[in-house]
């Protein structure tokens, strides 16, 4: 049995790989791609070595075979002798532990709350020959949650194979379609980019929220944030903000208008977090920097006017 800091000293220079949607999308085509489902449960007893995160993970045998042992929920443990088309959920927090020996092509999925880690592992029987790795930004991430619900479901009743692997397939799929869409072009991200931002420019003075504006724009929350970090390289929360403070700063330049009046017509939850927010950001409460664009104003208007008295005084 090879151990798993020996795997580790084993494993190739981790690569990005585009063509790994080619596999991706035989699995979805083939309807023997995936045939029997097994699924881990959480389980305290996690033995040394085991791999155990926070997050789902979903590994299908593509070749080959490998025995893997992993936790059950009665607090036991099963080892399974998996070979191409089986499948073993792994949900979050809950470990498994292979063992690589014979030779073996798995495809893996790790489920983030933003982004999916899709990866290839391939095993020669002495060291991993191929291991490729990509991101897919998550998108419509309500879809993403039901089917790893359903999916969590179904394991946790020992559903049949054959409702699982629909599901699983169905997932997959959805992966794929997030996968082609994070692949657009540049040019395709910034236009939506310049869309948000355009919306937001015309209607900051009302309630805006992340999840309001990524659902009229048919994004996900976390793909959003993703979006103008890349593009922007500000949060949305930031942008919004620093949209809304500009225009209270011209108001209070240009009218006499209360300072509530002034909040509320900015989009401002209310006039109390308005004037801590701009002390924040200026240093100065609303009225001081009303008061002392004023007293700038009066200095210039009265410097001009000497100006004008001492240029008349010389005609």
């Amino acid at each position: 049995m090879i151990k798993a800091d020996a795997v580790q000293a084993l494993r190739p220079k981790e690569q990005h790989d585009d063509e790994i949607f080619v596999l991706v999308n035989n699995v979805i085509n083939n309807d023997q791609s995936v045939k029997r489902i097994y699924a881990a449960g959480k389980n305290c007893d996690v033995p040394e070595l085991a791999w155990q995160i926070n997050n789902p993970r979903l590994d299908i045998v593509i070749s080959g075979s490998i025995v893997s042992r992993y936790g059950t929920s009665d607090g036991c443990s099963m080892e399974r002798h998996l070979r191409a088309g089986d499948v073993l959920y792994v949900p979050a927090s809950a470990w498994s532990l292979p063992v690589w020996q014979d030779e073996v092509t798995i495809l893996s999925f790790i489920f983030s709350s933003h982004k999916i880690g899709v990866s290839l592992q391939q095993w020669n029987g002495q060291k991993f020959s191929s291991l490729k790795k990509k991101t897919v930004i998550r998108q419509h991430e309500r879809i993403g949650n039901g089917l790893l619900q359903a999916l969590n479901e179904l394991c946790a009743q020992e559903a049949d194979h054959h409702t699982p692997a629909l599901v699983i397939r169905s997932l997959i799929s959805h992966i794929s379609m997030m996968g082609e869409a994070s692949e657009c072009r540049p040019n395709r991200q910034k236009e939506l980019f310049q869309r948000i931002v355009d919306y937001i420019d015309n209607n900051f003075s009302v309630a805006l929220s992340r999840e309001m504006i990524s659902e009229k724009f048919y994004i996900s929350p976390n793909y959003m944030s993703h979006l103008f970090q890349q593009q922007g390289n500000i949060s949305f929360k930031d942008y919004l903000c620093a949209q809304r403070l500009t225009k209270a700063r011209e108001l209070l330049l240009n009218n006499n208008n209360r300072i509530k009046h002034i909040s509320d017509s900015c989009g401002f939850s209310g006039s109390n977090y308005f004037c801590r927010l701009f002390k924040q950001k200026t240093g100065l409460t609303p009225s001081q920097y009303r008061s002392s664009a004023a007293a700038v104003n009066m200095t210039n208007t009265h410097s001009m006017n000497e100006d004008l008295y001492t240029q008349n005084q010389q005609h």
